[in-house]
């Protein structure tokens, strides 16, 4: 296990009302922790998040990051409204509670490598497996691996926190 060390964020602008609760989460606050210092870790230019919602990662991310292209997309496919970002190509993708409520996988992941330029990472913070009580759908491990692998994404660092962040690295 790779164990990194942690350091608090602090979230640029006020929670919106809708994250409130996942504020208060400890759980939250620590893939955030472990998100936002991975991406301190990766060297980057342009970073897109994958299911961004409401765009904390987004915000925080240029917060943290000023100069650097950071965008969000809030579906898989990066949407038909999404027409100019489908060309453009990313150092980092990111993907916090989001792929494990992928309806396709695999198409999931062909987008997103697609759009990851060549030695890229793609960051994905992985729920507990202890939250399918309360309709969390886990993703195991080495099933995403078996999806990204085809797609030229390999796993190159496993964090586990309760939580799992996995970093993959575009060949």
């Amino acid at each position: 296990m790779n164990h990194l060390a942690l350091q608090p964020i602090h979230v640029a602008e006020a929670p919106r009302w809708e994250l409130a609760a996942f504020h208060r989460s400890p759980s939250y606050r620590m893939d955030l922790v472990a998100l936002f210092t991975m991406l301190d870790e990766l060297s980057f230019r342009s970073m897109l998040d994958v299911g961004s919602g409401t765009g904390l990662v987004v915000r925080e991310a240029r917060g943290r990051h000023p100069g650097r292209r950071i965008d969000g997309v809030d579906r898989f496919d990066f949407g038909a409204g999404e027409a100019r970002r489908r060309r453009r190509r990313y150092d980092v993708m990111t993907a916090v509670h989001t792929l494990n409520h992928a309806p396709h996988l695999d198409r999931a992941a062909a987008s997103m490598a697609e759009h990851l330029t060549a030695g890229g990472h793609v960051v994905v913070v992985n729920p507990n497996p202890a939250f399918t009580w309360i309709g969390v759908e886990y993703l195991d491990p080495r099933i995403l691996d078996r999806v990204m692998a085809p797609h030229g994404l390999r796993r190159v660092r496993l964090l586990e926190y309760g939580n799992e962040l996995l970093v993959y690295r575009k060949n």
